[in-house]
């Protein structure tokens, strides 16, 4: 079967060193062709495409039975999840010159990462013959860490300190970068790199919808993607953008953010974005005026930090999807001002999902315009969603994923218990919505079946 990266070589960012006179289009394929026997002889297969396809027991299970629910099943990838694509992205631009990739050859790599990541860049490293230094919080995965060290990387445990906001192992590994390691990480704020990558799952997704629709635009309504860092759901969102664009897909899905309630940055930047924004004189008046006046008038009068799904849902309904100069004056506010709408969460994040920890969402700015965009909202998913989405989706598929690989689910769940009367908070019939099966189980992770509704 032909890599994944072979098949989309001409879309990803590394292609355009070609016209620019930096590359030739062999030099890429030959680049990408021989990255991936590398790391086929490291893991035992290289980058192959990912299953994606209707799951009408689990959408069933769920509660939207009339609807298509379709699953991108990622446990299968190199490492056990998609985080190797993004990798394997960044590889690829130092292969090319890329100035990323700065440093001599004996320069370690390092990342931050408290599991899949983390693996995933052991195991392209090791394919490179790069050292790779691995900064990991202090409860990171045991059987992990051996693996990565199985590989050859060095893992550091970083111990959270007393009033220091912030992921420890985020800023040890800027520590290291500024020592002079290479960043390799799944950051796209140090490695832009890796959000090329991970867009090779959205277009696998687009390829899949294509065959199943037997022509162009292929239909996909809803996405709910799990956000930790924010590389996935920027490499989906913005994928599955340029699919629209080539006429791939009708249009971009409304996208739903997925986030825990122990630790949803993006979520708060979304909502202070969305209040600051409603105003009774920007209610649409194509519908009717005082529903949605109500609305937003109820909206913000949420105290910061107490807005719900229900008032989210509220919102992306009274504002509808935004498009042009709107569009590009409210992403130009996040963008001018970040540190008004990102903020590090306050406390130490903990969750079921422990691979969303992320105490900020570090590339955010694509998701929320993705969005906006697509008139969708994000969405807090509780401890029992999580618990719930886990469990469901080993008793209604064969997917062996892990907690996090699930937390999609939990957004999906956390929409159908919202219950507001909106037309738009829920999942209508013969919609098709997709969600991410992204990381396989691990020793150590906790048993789905172990948990009841």
């Amino acid at each position: 079967m032909t890599s994944t990266f072979e098949g989309y070589a001409e879309r990803l960012e590394a292609s355009r060193l070609v016209p620019e006179g930096a590359a030739t289009s062999d030099a890429v394929a030959t680049a990408i062709g021989e990255l991936d026997a590398a790391v086929a002889a490291v893991e035992g297969h290289g980058f192959e495409p990912t299953p994606f396809a209707p799951a009408p027991e689990l959408a069933g299970a769920v509660g939207i039975g009339d609807a298509e629910l379709w699953v991108k099943d990622e446990t299968g990838n190199v490492s056990g999840s998609h985080k190797a694509r993004h990798l394997f992205g960044v590889a690829l631009a130092h292969r090319l010159g890329d100035s990323g990739g700065h440093g001599s050859d004996a320069a370690p790599y390092a990342i931050a990462s408290c599991g899949n990541a983390a693996l995933a860049a052991a195991v392209v490293a090791r394919a490179v013959g790069r050292p790779l230094d691995v900064f990991v919080p202090t409860w990171a995965n045991e059987t992990v860490v051996d693996r990565i060290t199985e590989l050859g990387g060095r893992v550091v445990p970083c111990e959270r300190q007393p009033g220091v906001p912030g992921d420890p192992a985020h800023h040890a590994m800027l520590a290291a970068i500024e020592a002079g390691a290479v960043p390799f990480s799944c950051q796209g704020t140090e490695t832009p790199a890796t959000i090329d990558g991970g867009r090779t799952l959205a277009w696998e997704m687009a390829d899949a919808l294509l065959e199943h629709d037997g022509g162009s635009p292929a239909r996909l309504d809803r996405l709910f993607v799990q956000v930790g860092g924010g590389a996935l759901a920027t490499a989906v969102v913005t994928g599955l953008a340029a699919a629209a664009d080539r006429g791939d897909l009708a249009r971009l899905p409304v996208v739903h953010a997925v986030q825990p309630e122990g630790n949803h940055p993006l979520v708060r930047a979304w909502d202070t974005l969305a209040l600051e924004s409603l105003t009774p004189e920007r209610a649409p008046n194509t519908r009717d005026s005082s529903y949605f006046l109500d609305r937003i008038v109820r909206a913000q009068a949420v105290p910061e930090g107490t807005m719900d799904n229900g008032r989210r849902a509220a919102i992306a309904e009274s504002i509808g999807p935004i498009e042009g100069d709107r569009l590009r004056e409210l992403v130009g506010r996040l963008r001018y001002d970040p540190e008004r709408y990102m903020r590090v969460w306050e406390k130490e994040p903990v969750s079921y999902a422990s691979g969303i920890l992320d105490d900020i969402t570090y590339d955010w700015v694509d998701i929320v315009e993705a969005m906006l965009a697509s008139g969708g909202w994000p969405l807090v998913s509780s401890e029992d969603d999580l618990r719930r989405a886990h469990r469901l989706a080993h008793e209604h598929t064969d997917i062996d994923v892990c907690p996090t690989g699930a937390a999609g689910l939990g957004g999906l769940l956390a929409l159908t218990a919202t219950g507001d009367g909106s037309a738009v908070a829920g999942v209508s019939p013969r919609e098709r919505v997709a969600v991410l099966f992204t990381g396989r189980m691990r020793p150590g992770d906790p048993d789905p079946l172990a948990h009841e509704d």
